[in-house]
């Protein structure tokens, strides 16, 4: 058997990305992020804009906080509820769709992983696409792979 070649990009419906941008933007001021589901990891189909948030929680605030005086800003991070999870993979798995990708906007920064983000990213198999709204008439997006060290690039292919 030969080696099979891992796909070094992502393709994505330009309808897609025009709705991951407006999710993000519609929620300014505030945060945006959800789920992705797709076919697999290079496929997207669906978002999943979610709203529970446990970052500011006696649990989850002291390390958002601990990355230093930006992350003070309570509005700043983004922790998702397991029973929101919960829901959200099941409607996935209705639709024939698999767990593929985490976004969120960047409402200050450009579209790349922050420290925070690597270090709480939960799965290396998952995607990271991150809008950048800090200039709302340009906004930018990036997808990532996180390892919890660093992270790689995923060039993007609109069709």
């Amino acid at each position: 058997m030969r080696n099979q070649k891992i796909r070094p990009e992502i393709f994505i419906r330009e309808h897609l990305i025009e709705e991951l941008i407006n999710i993000c933007l519609g929620a300014l001021p505030h945060k945006a992020f959800g789920l992705v589901g797709g076919a697999d990891v290079y496929h997207p189909k669906s978002l999943y804009p979610c709203s529970t948030n446990l970052r500011n929680t006696p649990e989850w605030k002291p390390i958002f906080e601990s990355y230093g005086e930006f992350y003070r800003d309570p509005d700043l991070g983004f922790v998702i509820s397991a029973p929101e999870v919960k829901t959200v993979i099941e409607t996935m798995a209705l639709r024939q769709e698999s767990f593929v990708g985490v976004f969120h906007s960047h409402r200050f920064l450009r579209a790349q992983p922050t420290e925070i983000d690597i270090a709480l990213s939960a799965d290396p198999s998952l995607l990271c696409y991150i809008v950048s709204v800090a200039d709302p008439s340009a906004p930018e997006l990036g997808v990532f792979r996180l390892n919890g060290a660093g992270y790689l690039n995923i060039p993007i292919v609109k069709h």
